[in-house]
């Protein structure tokens, strides 16, 4: 696992994790849980030369961490084919029985379907509410945003694009302001760029500064009318306001939000 290279953000189990997951080629298996102390995946196909896998990650007792493989290739002789499925699904059996549950982020599942396809191909960890990966050289955590964070619209964000009306931002922005009076806006609240050719569909975006938090916000607006999904995007920043620092930073939650807004657009514009 040492070889899996340095990542102040992900854990050395997750990043293992994910290396065998990419290894295995298996879109389903799950993200890292960072509660989690023994975990294992079974392969849901066979191999070329019909092989089985399965896998266990498990921490061990000097709290370092152990991966153990186990593979079944059916026999040539027709006797020994006779009994070794049975031996193979009780070893399964037994292996993902020792596993920690799994669970998932308190999010609706509308979005936990954008934050999983958003972190794929990246080493990601569930860290309590929030999804956590390695943007660049920050840190994201991605969570469902608090209501707290989000003060009482004076009118409903708009579905379609020609819909959405400037005054109507500004207004949103001051009672964002007022919410927070002490946070910097690098980016006030802001219809986003069409993510596909033709888009009538709007999603939002705010960028904040409180201290060293800069706080991304979004908002997926939904043609039923009914509220608003929103998601919170963090990053622990130190450089002063103003600093080229802080521009990259602010560039990296914009992209990030830009790519999970496509995903949402994607997915509802039809």
């Amino acid at each position: 696992m040492d070889s899996l290279g340095v990542s102040s953000c992900v854990s050395t189990p997750a990043r293992w994790w994910h290396w065998r997951a990419a290894l295995a080629g298996a879109p389903p298996w799950p993200i890292w849980n960072a509660r989690w102390r023994r975990q294992a995946w079974a392969q849901p196909s066979e191999d070329a030369d019909g092989s089985r896998r399965v896998v266990l990650l498990a921490r061990s007792g000097d709290g370092g961490w152990l991966a153990t493989e186990w593979r079944w290739t059916p026999a040539e002789r027709a006797a020994t084919r006779a009994w070794e499925p049975q031996r193979w699904q009780q070893l399964q059996r037994d292996v993902l029985a020792a596993s920690d549950a799994d669970e998932d982020l308190a999010a609706p599942p509308a979005l936990l379907d954008i934050w999983r396809r958003h972190v794929r191909g990246r080493a990601a960890e569930r860290v309590g509410p929030a999804l956590v990966w390695q943007g660049e050289h920050q840190c994201v955590h991605l969570l469902e945003a608090d209501q707290r964070d989000d003060p009482a619209m004076p009118m409903p964000l708009p579905f379609a694009r020609e819909d959405s009306r400037l005054e109507q931002r500004a207004a949103i922005q001051v009672q964002l302001a007022r919410a927070a009076p002490g946070a910097t806006w690098p980016a006030s609240f802001h219809l986003m760029l069409p993510s596909l050719p033709q888009q009538r569909s709007a999603t939002y975006a705010a960028i904040a500064r409180s201290g060293q938090l800069l706080v991304g916000r979004l908002w997926l607006p939904q043609k039923t009318g009914q509220a608003p999904l929103r998601a919170r995007l963090e990053v622990a920043l130190m450089a002063p306001a103003g600093s080229a620092a802080e521009a990259r930073a602010v560039s990296l939650l914009d992209r990030e939000m830009a790519a999970l807004a496509a995903l949402w657009t994607a997915d509802h514009e039809r």
